[in-house]
């Protein structure tokens, strides 16, 4: 079966942080959006540029630019879906659409995905994150409960991009400041890590690819964490667009 796209338009937009825009999107189309999904991915199809509407067809001859962003929130009531994007940090067509997005711009929902993170029955959590998957950390946290051990690293290039978060007390976040921080991030997962039970510690991480190996080869070769409980995804990859990264996971699965 192939995807279906739905055609929403943007109803109100925020700028959160230096590199955070949150852009919430509304249609009837939304209507029958599964509830329940903040911290899986859909894609988001923007129009080419001098277009009003994009390509809803995914095998069409011209079809739209398609990139992968997380659901922040969705709203049954108000059929209102909340997305956060990267913005001032590089160029692309998602980028520079979401950078100059106004109320009443068109774009197109597909999916949700599965969610990476979905055992919510355990002890002890690591959710590891940057800006990219940020509210991936976020939505995952919801679902965890109230009395588990979870703790979070996220990292942002300033202070003024640590945004606020929603998904309740439990959520013990530290902070890595890229331009302030004296030690690399893999260090300060690292340090966290250490201390959280290796055994039956459920991890999730969505991050820069190299990154991603990085940490991966730390839990498990350093730390002793268990293969079944990590749950990495690389977000991106440092140089490569989008596209290219894709068909590079598909072929060599991070």
């Amino acid at each position: 079966m192939k995807p279906q796209a739905r055609l929403v338009s943007v109803t109100r937009v925020e700028s959160l942080s230096p590199h955070l825009r949150r852009i919430v999107f509304s249609s009837e189309q939304l209507a029958g959006f599964p509830q329940g999904k903040e911290g899986a991915h859909v894609k988001v199809l923007v129009p080419h540029p001098g277009e009003q509407f994009p390509e809803l067809a995914f095998d069409a001859p011209k079809p739209a630019f398609k990139r992968s962003y997380t659901i922040r929130s969705f709203d049954a009531g108000s059929l209102e879906l909340t997305i956060d994007f990267v913005v001032n940090r590089h160029e692309g067509p998602a980028t520079n659409w979401a950078s100059t997005a106004k109320v009443g711009d068109f774009a197109a929902i597909a999916g949700p995905g599965a969610p990476k993170l979905s055992n919510y029955n355990e002890d002890n959590y690591l959710l590891i994150g940057d800006l990219t998957s940020i509210n991936a950390v976020n939505g995952f946290a919801r679902y965890i409960p109230r009395q588990a051990n979870l703790k979070s690293i996220i990292s942002v290039p300033t202070r003024a991009d640590m945004i606020a978060m929603d998904a309740g007390d439990h959520l013990k976040i530290e902070w890595h400041i890229e331009d302030e921080s004296s030690q690399t991030f893999e260090q300060q997962v690292e340090r966290v890590a250490k201390v959280m039970p290796s055994d039956n510690t459920q991890v999730f991480f969505g991050l820069e690819a190299r990154s991603v190996r990085t940490i991966k080869g730390i839990l498990l070769n350093d730390l002793g964490y268990q293969r079944m409980n990590l749950f990495a995804t690389g977000y991106w990859k440092k140089g490569v667009d989008a596209d290219k990264f894709n068909r590079q996971k598909q072929q060599s699965p991070l």
